[in-house]
């Protein structure tokens, strides 16, 4: 499934969506016209679901991470001789995400392997989203420096798009809308589409009765059953 294809199912299925929460239909009783309206949503899922691209297979980045782990007392001593580098770094008033931008693989290691009791992280607010973010970090530049881990990089490149579209087009079918996680992924995959994307719907499915999709969607969702 092409790009273009894609966009262009995105964009329908948005548009006939706003259609059908627009539907005003004097001769059907309201149970009778969200009968319509259910059967009209569940044709454009129908539709979603037949564009849907494959679920790639995910290359796993551990086996690469596990690679940094020292395997002897020499190499043992050569990351502590690194962590002390980047300790006294930090404290001459460099910041981490700098120290990382031009360290090599053994001070990569050395930082992953200190970084979940570093002061900084622990008195942070949210030290769970600051380790989350300098992992991020340490594996963008282990990709420059280590070709394992390139060879992962390449892989996860090569699925990126499909990671996109599989994320837009779940969250469309769930709630009507297109899912920002989704257009951030597809951003960073495809920024054309994205902007295609995005230009298509403002114009088919424009604000504020672009509103009116989830509202319809979540109407026609079944209600709880009490316990």
């Amino acid at each position: 499934m092409t790009s273009a294809t894609l966009i262009q199912s995105t964009v329908q299925a948005r548009a006939d969506l706003l259609a059908t929460a627009l539907i005003r239909d004097p001769h059907l009783t309201p149970e009778g016209l969200r009968a319509r309206q259910r059967r009209e949503v569940d044709a454009i899922r129908e539709r979603l679901a037949g564009i849907m691209p494959a679920e790639p297979t995910a290359p796993d980045r551990q086996p690469v991470l596990d690679a940094l782990t020292p395997k002897d007392a020499d190499a043992i001593a050569v990351q502590a001789h690194q962590w002390s580098k980047v300790r006294a770094l930090l404290d001459a008033g460099r910041d981490l995400p700098s120290i990382i931008a031009d360290a090599d693989r053994t001070r990569l290691a050395a930082i992953l392997d200190a970084l979940e009791t570093m002061p900084e992280v622990l008195k942070d607010s949210r030290p769970e989203e600051v380790v989350e973010f300098i992992h991020e970090a340490v594996w963008n530049r282990l990709v420059e420096v280590d070709p394992a881990a390139e060879r992962v990089a390449v892989i996860e490149r090569t699925n990126a798009p499909a990671v996109a579209w599989r994320t837009i087009l779940e969250g469309l079918s769930t709630t009507g809308e297109i899912p920002f996680d989704g257009l951030l992924l597809l951003r960073q995959a495809d920024a054309q589409a994205f902007d295609l994307l995005v230009d298509g719907d403002a114009i088919h499915a424009p604000v504020p009765q672009s509103g009116m999709i989830p509202r319809l969607v979540e109407s026609l969702e079944p209600a709880p059953v009490d316990a």
